[in-house]
C-alpha cells in the first residue's frame, strides 16, 4: 500500500539522509554549516556534540513562504520516535530557507509566528498537567501532548556565537525528556550548567544573560518562553511573551 498523505509530507531525516544527494542543495549546505558549529570540541554544550556523533538528532527543512504543514508533520513523528527512545538525546533541527535581508527582529518574528503556527495546528490537545498561560512559571511549549525547550539560531547574531549556526534560520526541538540529570533538582545538575556556562563565556562575545544565569527550569520565577530567544547583547528581556498576540506567519 501506498503512504498516507501525513507519511508523505513527513520529512524526519537522519544526517546521512542530508548528504546522500536527495536534498536540495541549501539543506545540504545549512547541515554543513550547522555540523562544522556542532562538531567543534570547544562548542559549549557537549550534548549536541555527542547527539550529532552519536546520530541521535533527526533534521527536517521548511520551504519558503508559509509551507509550515510538513514540519507539525514531521514533528509529530519526531515526538514519536523520542517517545520511544526516551533515554536519547533527541534533538530536531529545521533548516529554513535563506530569504536574505532579515535583521535580527524579522527572525526573532519568524521564530514566533511558527510557534503560534504549531499551536494552531497541533494534532492533540494541550496536555491537562502544563499550564496554558506563557507567564505561568510550569508553562512550557507544547506539541503532540508533548512539552519541549524550542529556540532558533540566528543568522543575525554577532556576539552570541551559541545561537548562530551558519547562514540560515535554524530551529531547534528538544523534548523535555532529553533533559534528564541537568536539572537543579538532580544530582550534578547545577555542576552541568556551570560547565555549559563557562564554555559558553569562552565560546560567545557576550556574557550568558544575567536573567538566567540565577535561574533555571523549575524556578518560579523564571519563564521559560524567555530562555528561547535570547537578544544579542545583555539587554533586559521581554516582560510578555509573544505567543500572546493573535497572529499568523508574516
Amino acid at each position: 500500500m501506498g503512504r498516507t498523505l501525513a507519511e508523505r509530507r513527513s520529512r524526519l531525516l537522519t544526517k546521512e539522509d542530508l548528504t546522500n544527494g536527495d536534498c536540495q542543495s541549501w539543506v545540504t549546505e545549512a547541515y554543513e554549516a550547522y555540523r562544522a558549529v556542532i562538531t567543534d570540541p570547544e562548542f559549549p554544550c557537549s550534548f549536541g556534540t555527542t547527539a550529532e556523533a552519536q546520530g541521535h538528532i533527526r533534521y527536517t527543512w521548511v520551504d519558503g513562504g508559509h509551507d509550515l504543514g510538513a514540519l507539525s508533520h514531521t514533528l509529530a513523528d519526531f515526538i514519536a520516535l523520542s517517545r520511544a527512545h526516551p533515554r536519547r538525546r533527541h534533538l530536531l533541527i529545521a533548516f529554513f530557507p535563506d530569504t536574505g535581508g532579515r535583521d535580527f527582529a524579522a527572525y526573532e518574528r519568524r521564530f514566533w509566528d511558527t510557534l503560534h503556527w504549531l499551536r494552531a495546528h497541533d494534532p492533540e490537545p494541550w496536555p491537562a498537567n502544563i499550564p496554558s498561560d506563557p507567564d505561568h512559571p510550569e508553562w512550557e511549549f507544547c506539541f503532540a501532548g508533548d512539552p519541549m525547550f524550542v529556540f532558533p539560531c540566528i543568522p543575525a547574531y554577532r556576539q552570541r556565537h551559541s545561537r548562530r549556526m551558519g547562514d540560515h534560520f535554524l530551529m531547534c526541538f528538544q523534548p523535555r525528556r532529553v533533559f534528564f540529570g541537568t536539572n537543579r533538582d538532580d544530582p550534578g545538575g547545577e555542576r552541568i550548567r556551570q560547565r555549559i556556562y563557562d564554555r559558553v563565556r569562552r565560546w560567545d562575545d557576550v556574557p550568558p544573560h544575567p536573567q538566567l544565569v540565577e535561574l533555571a527550569y523549575g524556578d518560579t520565577e523564571m519563564r521559560e518562553w524567555k530562555q528561547y530567544v535570547l537578544p544579542d547583547t545583555n539587554v533586559p528581556l521581554a516582560d510578555r511573551c509573544p505567543l500572546h498576540l493573535e497572529r499568523g506567519p508574516s
